[in-house]
């Protein structure tokens, strides 16, 4: 091969670099991750409430919420990056009167961190709950292929075997095949 009598002049931006300059608009925030938080946060405080539910309430500072949390090395450690923040949403005027409604704006309001509002995380959650619960019930039971058979018999499979001598459909056959289950 023929070398080439000019050299190309070396790039000015190479094709693999990280921008370190933000793109434009408003960061967005991750919200499954908030929604997960968020269930992740309503089972924590479930466990602890009947103890340290009245413990929390009452707390006005981040020191008050880990000493309510003093002999838990596992919930503290689950509760440490929003310490802080709990006195302020039990703060809120509109905090709940009974325990389990006190557990779940507790929970959701805290998923977000700190990096959106409680209000803004509260919503997230409740989103993500409604598209949860909006998925319909109904599961398959039953997957079925048209299959042929060495006993003579070509028409749709039950229970991944053939419907006349009971042969079943081994796993890899699709895979090896190259046509995979879907």
């Amino acid at each position: 091969m023929a070398k080439r009598k000019k050299q190309a002049p070396d790039p000015q931006k190479s094709l693999d670099t990280f921008s370190k300059n933000r793109s434009r608009g408003r960061p967005g925030v991750r919200k499954l991750e908030i929604a997960g938080r968020g269930y992740h946060y309503r089972l924590l405080f479930g466990g602890i409430w009947e103890w340290a539910g009245e413990k929390l309430l009452q707390a006005k500072t981040e020191e008050d919420v880990l000493t309510a949390l003093e002999n838990q090395g596992d919930y503290r450690q689950g509760l440490l990056p929003v310490a802080s923040l709990i006195p302020k949403v039990t703060s809120d005027p509109k905090f709940p009167q009974g325990s389990e409604a006190q557990i779940n704006f507790l929970a959701d309001s805290l998923a977000g961190l700190g990096f959106v509002s409680f209000r803004r995380s509260r919503d997230i959650c409740g989103q993500a709950r409604a598209k949860q619960k909006k998925k319909t019930k109904y599961k398959i039971i039953r997957r079925e292929y048209y299959i042929e058979c060495t006993c003579g018999y070509k028409g749709p499979a039950r229970d991944n075997a053939c419907r006349k001598c009971g042969a079943e459909i081994p796993f890899y056959f699709g895979v090896i095949e190259g046509l995979g289950f879907r």
